[in-house]
């Protein structure tokens, strides 16, 4: 008989014991509290996790954190809801024509999975999140085909600390 592929459930707590010396060397015990909390961030969307048949387990895992991250910040009543934080030559969100980046667009087809077992409303918030990516494409095209995925979580990373960044310069004005 052949071995059985543990549910992601199971496979991520692999993961996050892989993790445990990163965690251990975190400044304080509020770091350490935070960083457990990210990481457990992943079980509200096991079963997309799962569904994105990703061999490497931290890429869902940390779609989920940035996903989770995406929705807060996009629920959050903020003052950058009707401000464009794009650059000026850059208000497309697929840039300069970039939507022909055949690299991005082949990683946001992977993530098709992902999204597909996710409720309505998380669904339409990653798809908007990913095309949102597309402005990025160049950056993501430079690193190549071998860290797409990486590029793309990246991606997604910098423009939600754009959004924050943003957020509280508007607020303190």
């Amino acid at each position: 008989m052949g071995r059985t592929i543990p549910s992601f459930r199971i496979a991520a707590v692999f993961e996050e014991e892989k993790w445990k010396l990163y965690r251990k060397y975190l400044r304080n015990k509020n770091e350490k509290k935070l960083f457990t909390h990210m990481f457990s961030i992943a079980n509200l969307y096991n079963s997309a996790c799962s569904n994105a048949v990703n061999p490497i387990r931290i890429h869902p895992i940390m779609m989920s954190i940035i996903l989770h991250h995406y929705k807060m910040l996009k629920e959050r009543p903020s003052s950058f809801d009707s401000f464009d934080y794009s650059s000026k030559d850059n208000n497309n969100i697929y840039g300069n024509n970039n939507i022909d980046s055949t690299i991005l667009k082949q990683e946001v087809e992977k993530w098709y999975n992902f999204s597909f077992v996710l409720r309505k409303k998380n669904r339409i918030l990653i798809e908007e999140m990913l095309q949102s990516s597309y402005k990025y494409s160049s950056s993501i095209n430079a690193k190549g085909k071998d860290f797409s995925t990486e590029s793309l979580l990246m991606s997604l990373i910098f423009d939600q600390n754009k959004m924050m960044l943003l957020n509280s310069f508007l607020t303190i004005k």
